[in-house]
């Protein structure tokens, strides 16, 4: 892990100052393969417009948005969808864990999932669930850091340059956090 790195929630406004940044991350993201809903060609403009969602959804308190920065630069980031439905009010949804290129392979992915799992805790999420491309990266991350695979979806995405891809599914139970 970085020395100067620091794990944040942010703002919407916060989130908007660093928009170029989380453009670029994106946008390098799916060019290099990530499996996050998007198909190539993706232009900076898709980017954006994913971006504003998130942003308003954070604004209206359904999503966080838990960012790595270095030396104030977004280098990584993951989103927590909390769930409104009123019969899950215990369940909340890991989504599009990037990781900048130039920063990959230092630990950055594993820091952003323990404060991603933290922040879920401390609004009392027992239950957390995601999916990822089966055979990715982040899959072995997942399997490393505790969560459990529930089930593998064929043929659920295809990837950015429309080959059809396999999804797994995993799930997380969180403890209370200490003092609750």
């Amino acid at each position: 892990m970085h020395d100067n790195m620091t794990i944040a929630v942010l703002t919407a406004a916060e989130a908007e100052r660093h928009m170029p940044r989380l453009v670029e991350m994106l946008t390098a993201s799916v060019e290099d393969g990530a499996l996050v809903g998007f198909v190539l060609p993706f232009s900076a403009d898709q980017a954006q417009a994913c971006w504003h969602g998130a942003i308003r959804s954070v604004s209206d308190g359904e999503r966080l948005l838990v960012c790595a920065l270095i030396a104030g630069q977004v280098v990584g980031t993951v989103q927590l969808y909390l769930s409104p439905e009123p019969n899950a009010p215990h369940r909340a949804e890991v989504y599009k864990l990037l990781v900048h290129r130039d920063f990959q392979r230092r630990g950055l992915g594993a820091a952003l999932m323990d404060r991603v799992e933290l922040e879920a805790g401390h609004r009392n999420r027992s239950l957390l669930i995601l999916d990822t491309v089966q055979g990715g990266t982040s899959e072995r991350l997942y399997r490393r850091r505790g969560w459990q695979e529930i089930g593998i979806v064929p043929n659920h995405f295809v990837d950015p340059f429309g080959n059809s891809r396999a999804s797994v599914y995993f799930m997380k139970h969180l403890e209370p956090p200490v003092g609750r």
